[in-house]
C-alpha cells in the first residue's frame, strides 16, 4: 500500500504518543471528499481537531505523524472505559459520494490500511472501534446507523489475506536488496512496466535464499 505525506498544521495535533493500543474509525462527513482535499485542509487550517490518516477509495494520506497524539476523540465524557487520543490512532474515511451513497471501494481500502496498522502495533480486532464507541458521537454515522456495514469490516479485518507488492517501491525494506539483485541479475522479469506481483510469502523465500548465497554476490 502506497500512503501519501502531507503534514498537519502543527497547531491542530498534540505531543508524543507513548502507546498505541486501539484504532479509531471515522468518517468526514462530507460528500464527494476525497483524502488529498482533507489534508490539504488540515494543513493549512487551524482548527484544533486532527486524524493520523484520510482514506478515500484511490489514496491514503497520512496527516499527523503516527507517533504524536492526534485529537480526533476527544470528549468531556466517554463511552468507552480505555481509548483516548493519547493511545489511539485516528483513520477518517472519506465514505460518501455526492449523491450520498457509500463508496465501499474507501472502506475496502481503509480495511487495507487498518490491518496494517493492526500488523504494526499487534493490534487485535477487537481494539478497532468506532469514534461512536469511544464518546458516543454519531461517527462513522452509516456505520452506526446501519450496523451489518460495521460488522462487515470488523470481518474483513481478520479474513486471511495474501499481501502482495506490485512495484518494488511498495515493497519492505528487508526485500528490496534481493529484489533489486534478482531484477539486475535477470532473475526476476515482472509482467513489464515495473509490475512485479511478489507475494510476502514469495519475498521471504527470495530473501532467505539469498542470503544463504543461492544468487550469488
Amino acid at each position: 500500500m502506497t500512503i501519501q505525506k502531507k503534514r498537519c498544521n502543527r497547531a491542530n495535533y498534540g505531543g508524543k504518543r507513548r502507546q498505541t493500543k486501539y484504532i479509531v474509525i471515522h468518517y468526514t462527513s462530507n460528500r464527494g471528499d476525497t483524502a488529498k482535499n482533507n489534508v490539504d485542509y488540515f494543513a493549512r487550517e487551524i482548527v484544533k481537531t486532527s486524524a493520523h490518516f484520510f482514506v478515500d477509495e484511490k489514496e491514503v494520506w497520512a496527516s499527523v505523524p503516527e507517533n504524536y497524539v492526534a485529537w480526533h476523540c476527544g470528549a468531556k465524557r466517554y463511552r468507552h472505559p480505555k481509548c483516548r487520543n493519547a493511545n489511539s490512532i485516528g483513520v477518517e474515511i472519506c465514505m460518501n459520494d455526492r449523491a450520498g451513497e457509500i463508496r465501499m471501494e474507501s472502506i475496502a481500502q481503509a480495511v487495507q490500511l487498518v490491518r496494517l496498522l493492526m500488523k504494526r502495533y499487534q493490534i487485535p480486532a477487537a481494539c478497532v472501534i468506532r469514534h461512536h464507541d469511544v464518546t458516543g458521537k454519531l461517527c462513522p454515522a452509516p456505520m452506526v446507523q446501519d450496523d451489518t456495514l460495521w460488522r462487515a469490516f470488523c470481518e474483513k479485518l481478520e479474513e486471511e489475506t495474501i499481501v502482495t507488492y506490485k512495484y518494488y517501491e511498495d515493497m519492505p525494506a528487508w526485500a528490496k536488496p534481493t529484489v533489486s539483485k534478482l531484477v539486475k541479475k535477470g532473475f526476476l522479469k515482472g509482467e513489464g512496466d515495473g509490475v512485479l506481483n511478489l507475494s510476502e510469502e514469495a519475498l521471504k523465500v527470495l530473501v532467505v535464499n539469498d542470503r544463504a548465497g543461492c544468487y550469488g554476490a
